[in-house]
């Protein structure tokens, strides 16, 4: 029997959808609701205009980096409204640390079309 841990950081109550939500080596597969442009404050108080992608089943968000933008539109085109039901898999990875040395958490999408599953 394997007893499923929690990450701490899934319990600031956080709006989007972070690494620790995925568990390690799983594939997430997410059915998009709704794509908007959103403003996101990072830690300093920078902010930044990002797709921002609502999934079936979970209150949280997804908040695209240009990585993660450009494989949905590379897997259903350039338009936002062409996303509205379609799958993605989200697994955690690894990237540069943005505001120093080694790598943190993060989440990215496969570049492919998962399969037909229920929803």
């Amino acid at each position: 029997m394997t007893v499923s841990k929690t990450d701490y950081r899934s319990l600031y109550g956080k709006e989007w959808i972070g690494a620790w939500d995925i568990p390690d080596g799983k594939d997430v597969t997410l059915t998009i609701t709704e794509v908007h442009g959103g403003e996101l404050t990072s830690v300093g108080g920078r902010k930044s205009k990002k797709p921002v992608v609502s999934v079936k089943g979970t209150p949280k968000k997804l908040a695209l980096n240009a990585t993660n933008g450009k494989t949905i539109a590379t897997m259903y085109g350039k338009h936002i409204e062409e996303w509205v039901g379609k799958k993605i898999v989200i697994y955690k990875s690894t990237t540069r640390d943005p505001s120093g040395d080694g790598e943190v958490e993060c989440v990215r999408i496969r570049p492919q079309i998962p399969a037909k599953e229920a929803a």
